[in-house]
Formats: structure tokens, sequence, C-alpha cells
């Protein structure tokens, strides 16, 4: 290899283990998340306001992404809402993603550890991909609805309890489940861009 290439390599292999010597283990990531403040949360809020759409969107996608690595299952969860232009309608949705290799979730319900009833889950895409001898990785979208009542209703009830994470669980058809949870400052501040967002003008 000439000297010029294995100049170039040795900063690069340097690196990438450095990158590997500053992953945060499973315990360290887990503490980060807990102790995330509401301005934390609120300033990964995104909000989509195209008057060409029917209606605005407003998400908490950008706030916490829950996988580490892009390489290995990319489960995440996350707050959206939409108010329709024509009706003022507000709609509310928690919006898992399940990403298993070799099979489908084929999601029917969710479950939550308290103050919310069972309610229904809409699959609203899948795909397979990153297919290998060993199978494909099976991606699904799916979103659940609930109320701004709800919504106020289970930060009272993790606040009287000394809670910081709100659990759920999503029931699948092929007998796998898909656990996710929620941030007490998440809901926070996805309530208060809820209010200021889609309040009456």
């Amino acid at each position: 290899m000439p000297t010029n290439k294995i100049l170039l390599a040795v900063p690069a292999l340097a690196m990438v283990l450095t990158g590997c010597a500053v992953t945060e283990t499973l315990e360290e990531r887990e503490n980060t998340f807990l102790t995330m403040t509401e301005p934390h949360f609120a300033a990964g809020v995104s909000v989509v306001d195209d008057p060409l759409n029917p209606s605005i969107e407003i998400n908490t996608r950008g706030s916490y992404q829950d996988f580490q690595f892009v390489w290995g299952p990319q489960e995440d969860q996350f707050l959206r809402g939409y108010k329709f232009r024509e009706t003022g309608h507000v709609a509310l949705q928690g919006y898992v993603t399940s990403d298993i290799n070799g099979t489908w979730l084929h999601p029917v319900s969710v479950t939550f550890q308290h103050t919310l009833s069972t309610r229904p889950v809409d699959r609203v895409s899948f795909d397979a991909n990153r297919c290998s001898s060993y199978g494909c990785m099976h991606r699904e979208d799916m979103v659940f609805e609930f109320t701004p009542e709800e919504l106020d209703q289970v930060i009272v009830d993790m606040e009287a309890k000394g809670e910081r994470v709100f659990a759920l669980r999503i029931q699948g058809q092929s007998g796998v489940d898909r656990d996710g949870r929620f941030q007490i400052n998440e809901l926070k501040a996805f309530r208060i861009a809820v209010r200021e967002t889609f309040s009456p003008e």
C-alpha cells in the first residue's frame, strides 16, 4: 500500500476505534433517557404546516431515537398530532415502529400499564429489508389514538405515582409482542405543543 494511503487510513481507523470506545452502555443510555428534560423534548418537536396539506402535523420524532445502532433493529416510538383544517378536529397518536428479524408482528391492539384502556392499532406501513441468508428485517409502522383529555390524565397519574416512564405493549397476531415507552417529559412537551399549535386563533 502506498505511504500516502497508509497515512490516510490511520486517522480513519483511529476514528472508528474512538467511536467504539465512547459508545454508551445500555445502562448509561437508559440513564440519559430518564434524565432528559421537558425543554430537551420540546426542542425536538417538529411542526409541519404546509397550506397545501389538509392538516397541520406536530410530532416528537426528533426528540429521542430509541435505538443505538443503524445496523441493528430500529424500533422507536414518538408522539404525533393532527389538526384538520376543514373541520378543526384534533387527532393525537402514538407512532410505534417494530423491526423484527424473520417475522411480522401483525399488530392488533395496545395495552398500557395504567390509565388508558386497551385500543386497536392500525398498521400504516410495512417493509422487508436488510435481507441475508439469516432472513430479513421486517419493519412495521403502526399507530394508536388517544384524546387530549387522556393525555392530561396520563400525566396526572404518572406524577401522582412518581413515575418517569409510561409503558405500553403492542400485541400481534404472530405471537410476538412489542414493548415501548414514553418519558413523562416527552408527554408534557407534546401536550404544550398541541395546545400552542392547535389552539383556536
